[in-house]
């Protein structure tokens, strides 16, 4: 057994509840009930979710494993929940390609820890790794950001409100003002749950792809209007 991979396995699951939402009995569970039993399909599904194909691969062996740590031998076995196969919709069946999780750490709010912003992306169930990520991306674009909630929305601010995210199991909706950046992105924004949209347009965001290099440049845009 190789330390070094002890060690960065460690980490990594350590990492999984802060990085995601959801730790790696919630990760084994949530396989489990995909209904997925083909070890491909399995980390196609994970990436979906937005992991690296080597992340998704690694959670893969440990769900194979029975939720043991592959090197950690000395690690007791993570709980496997039983949970009846449910097939998955076609459009949640994941493509081979999709973002990676980033690893970046949050701007100087720190909106992992703030209780308030986690009840609100907890809206998002299936989703919310997703909303995690997009969160990290707004930090990795605007590093002065903070981000602040506003039920039902998270509001992210960097010397003005700029933009705001509104998390929902189905959809995420990103809100802000693009101006000529986003005229082949942007939609114009819908209301929130009745209320008039804090910004005049908006992306909608259910995929990982969609998290991307055109998405940063949308982040700078907004917050420079």
């Amino acid at each position: 057994m190789s330390t070094d991979y002890a060690e960065k396995e460690r980490d990594f699951v350590a990492s999984l509840a802060e990085d995601t939402g959801r730790d790696l009995a919630a990760w084994m569970a949530a396989i489990s009930s995909s209904g997925l039993l083909e070890r491909n399909a399995i980390i196609d599904w994970l990436r979906h979710q937005g992991f690296q194909f080597s992340q998704a691969s690694w959670i893969e062996r440990i769900h194979h494993n029975g939720g043991r740590l592959i090197y950690a031998d000395d690690v007791a076995p993570q709980p496997i929940a039983k949970a009846a196969p449910q097939r998955l919709r076609n459009d949640e069946v994941p493509p081979l390609r999709s973002r990676p999780v980033l690893r970046v750490v949050p701007s100087s709010t720190d909106w992992a820890g703030d209780s308030a912003i986690q009840r609100l992306l907890n809206e998002a169930k299936g989703l919310r790794p997703l909303a995690n990520l997009i969160l990290r991306e707004i930090g990795r674009a605007v590093p002065d950001a903070s981000f602040t909630a506003s039920n039902p929305l998270i509001v992210v601010s960097a010397r003005h409100p700029f933009a705001a995210l509104f998390p929902s199991p189905r959809k995420l909706r990103f809100y802000a003002r693009f101006g000529p950046e986003g005229v082949h992105r942007a939609r114009p924004a819908e209301a929130v749950n009745k209320s008039a949209p804090p910004f005049p347009e908006m992306l909608v965001l259910d995929d990982a792809r969609h998290v991307d290099e055109d998405f940063q440049r949308l982040i700078r845009a907004a917050v420079r209007l």
